[in-house]
């Protein structure tokens, strides 16, 4: 399922309208994205109709909350849930740079959310062991990384490793991808994982390429559409 990044309304409504499958719905892209307003959240969902996944992150200075930003966390997170948000994107590291399952626990409660695990994981302690961890968290569907620091066709290997080790989340490839490289990814990709029900464990992330390259431009429409035929080319039209 081909996911591209929204900050607007507008962005929301062009992704749609040229054949992007979800949306991962963040403000200050510039900043990797943080939680977006009550009421973006509430007119995007009115909006569109294709998967909104909502980003909770107060702020871009760590992954490594304090009790205060859990409790900031926790309320977006009863917002959104009264707003019949179905999907966030939410990630937080302990003191040993490993998933912090507990605060996830704490911002989740009475939510009935499905998760993506965020680039957290990028800067966490050990990569493979965070997987493991988040594949025994059943709150968690997906993941979405770039393998790493740094973007996703310098970690190739360790996303690999990923698809490959993954039992049931979906490694969504983030940072970097572009209409020149999406099938090249897609391609290294693909056989590390064999189809399970029909479905391959692996999903793109779409940010500044549907943008003209740059965080501060809004969604282009010609740029969605260009990568959509690139990405159904392929032949991934997944769905969950």
């Amino acid at each position: 399922m081909l996911e591209i990044i929204a900050e607007t309304i507008e962005d929301a409504r062009i992704i749609e309208k040229g054949g992007g499958e979800r949306i991962e719905l963040v403000s200050s892209l510039s900043e990797g994205g943080l939680t977006p307003s009550y009421g973006m959240v509430k007119n995007i969902l009115l909006e569109v109709s294709i998967p909104v996944n909502v980003m909770i992150r107060p702020h871009s200075k760590s992954f490594n909350y304090s009790k205060e930003d859990i409790r900031v966390m926790k309320e977006d997170a009863r917002i959104f849930q009264e707003l019949g948000v179905k999907h966030v994107v939410l990630g937080m590291l302990d003191n040993e740079g490993l998933p912090d399952v507990a605060a996830m626990d704490e911002v989740l409660k009475d939510t009935t959310f499905n998760v993506t695990y965020h680039r957290a994981i990028d800067e966490s302690s050990d990569v493979m062991k965070s997987l493991e961890i988040l594949e025994d968290y059943n709150r968690v569907t997906h993941i979405l990384t770039s393998g790493g620091p740094g973007k996703a066709m310098g970690n190739l290997e360790v996303l690999k490793e990923m698809v490959k080790a993954s039992k049931r989340l979906t490694i969504i490839a983030a940072s970097g991808l572009s209409h020149e490289n999406l099938s090249a990814i897609e391609s290294e990709l693909e056989f590390e994982k064999e189809r399970i029900n029909g479905e391959l464990l692996f999903d793109p992330n779409v940010g500044t390429a549907v943008r003209g390259g740059s965080v501060k431009s809004p969604v282009k429409i010609e740029e969605v559409k260009s990568l959509v035929d690139i990405y159904r080319h392929n032949g991934k039209k997944e769905k969950w």
